[in-house]
């Protein structure tokens, strides 16, 4: 816990994880792993977080461009306050955040990589679906296909229900 006496400007709050709060100003921290040296440089990406002011993000780009500056912050600091620098750590969260990223972004239909339309919402250029997302980072990513495009040659066309194999 004396770590966190370096930082008298912030508040803090122990919790099971590491995350900055945009509404109430605080950064959890995981007391479990505060004091080893990948709890203590989460600690400084949190600090990242809370001196850029980042806020709620829109599009998950803007949520890969936060963590990476946030982790740009992380590195300024760490040799401050004598916290090692591990680039592994920091490059498997990135890549934590970029799965993520790519399971939302995948069309559920056709497994094209697609277009994000809103905070929570995608549509596939490829086969014309569009789906809705979870929003938290913490889940499994849950993608629920809203409509599908149908073509209107296909709404002419008979359907069949024989099964071919």
């Amino acid at each position: 816990m004396d770590f966190l006496a370096n930082f008298t400007d912030q508040t803090f709050v122990p919790g099971r994880y590491f995350m900055w709060s945009p509404n109430t100003k605080t950064i959890t921290f995981d007391e479990r792993r505060i004091g080893s040296n990948n709890g203590r440089l989460a600690l400084l990406h949190e600090l990242g977080h809370a001196r850029l002011g980042h806020r709620i993000y829109k599009y998950d780009m803007e949520l890969l461009r936060m963590e990476m500056e946030a982790w740009d912050i992380a590195r300024n600091l760490a040799p401050l306050y004598g916290v090692s620098i591990n680039e592994e750590h920091i490059t498997s969260t990135i890549a934590s955040y970029d799965e993520w990223l790519t399971k939302r972004a995948t069309c559920p239909d056709c497994n094209n990589f697609s277009l994000q339309r809103g905070r929570d919402s995608y549509g596939c250029f490829a086969c014309g679906a569009k789906w809705v997302v979870n929003w938290r980072k913490d889940r499994r990513v849950k993608r629920t296909i809203v409509s599908r495009f149908t073509r209107m040659s296909d709404l002419s066309q008979p359907t069949s229900t024989a099964n071919t194999n």
